[in-house]
C-alpha cells in the first residue's frame, strides 16, 4: 500500500480511496467476515448435532438385539413358571439383569428423538412406544421377583395350615403372569420393526 496526501490505493492507482472510504471498507470486511463466521459456527453446530443423532442411533440399533434376547428369556422364564405352578415343586423364574441393564438412560435420547424426527418419521412412533415400554421392562425383574417372594412365602404357609384356596391364589398368578407375557410379546413386535426400520 502506498500513499500520496490523502489518497491511499491497494495495487493500482485507480483503485485509490480516501480515508473515509477506506474505513467503510474496513467496516463493511468486519461485518462480512463477522456474518461468515456465524454462517460457520451454525454450520458446524448442525454437522456436529446429526453426527451425536446418528451416533446415539447407531448404539441404540446395536443395543436392541441384546434386549430382544433378554426378553425372549423372559417370557420362557415366565411360561416355565407359569407351567410349574401344575406341578408340586414351583421353579423360580431366573429372568435375565439386562432387563434392568436401564440402556436407554446410556442413550442421548434427545439426540435419537431428533434423529427419528428427520430420518426415520415413520419409526418415531414406534422409538416413542419403546421409551414407554422401558419403565415396565426396566423394573419388571425387581417387580416379579417380588412377587414371587411373597407368593411362595404364602403358598408355604396355607400348605403348611392346609387352609386358604391355594387353586384360586395360582389362578391369579396365571392371569398376571399371562398378561405380562403379552406385554413382552408386544414389546418383542415394536422392537422388531425398529430393528427393521428403513434406512
Amino acid at each position: 500500500m502506498s500513499q500520496q496526501k490523502d489518497t491511499y490505493y491497494i495495487l493500482f492507482k485507480n483503485w485509490s480511496l480516501d480515508p473515509n472510504q477506506w474505513s467503510m471498507l474496513m467496516d463493511g470486511t468486519a461485518v462480512i467476515l463477522t456474518l461468515l463466521g456465524f454462517i460457520i459456527a451454525f454450520w458446524l453446530y448442525k454437522v456436529q448435532r446429526e453426527d451425536k443423532a446418528t451416533d446415539a442411533h447407531r448404539f441404540f440399533k446395536a443395543s436392541l438385539p441384546g434386549l430382544k434376547s433378554s426378553i425372549h428369556h423372559a417370557i420362557s422364564d415366565l411360561r416355565e413358571f407359569k407351567e410349574s405352578l401344575d406341578l408340586d415343586k414351583v421353579v423360580d423364574p431366573v429372568l435375565s439383569v439386562s432387563l434392568n441393564d436401564k440402556f436407554l438412560e446410556k442413550v442421548n435420547l434427545v439426540a435419537l428423538n431428533r434423529y427419528y424426527a428427520k430420518n426415520d418419521k415413520a419409526s418415531l412412533e414406534h422409538f416413542n412406544n419403546l421409551l414407554v415400554d422401558s419403565n415396565f421392562f426396566g423394573d419388571y425383574r425387581d417387580y416379579i421377583t417380588n412377587q414371587i417372594k411373597y407368593f411362595r412365602t404364602v403358598y408355604l404357609e396355607r400348605e403348611e395350615t392346609q387352609t386358604g384356596n391355594m387353586l384360586r391364589m395360582k389362578e391369579k398368578i396365571r392371569v398376571v403372569l399371562d398378561n405380562d407375557i403379552s406385554r413382552f410379546e408386544e414389546i418383542l413386535l415394536n422392537i422388531d420393526l425398529l430393528l427393521n426400520e428403513k434406512r
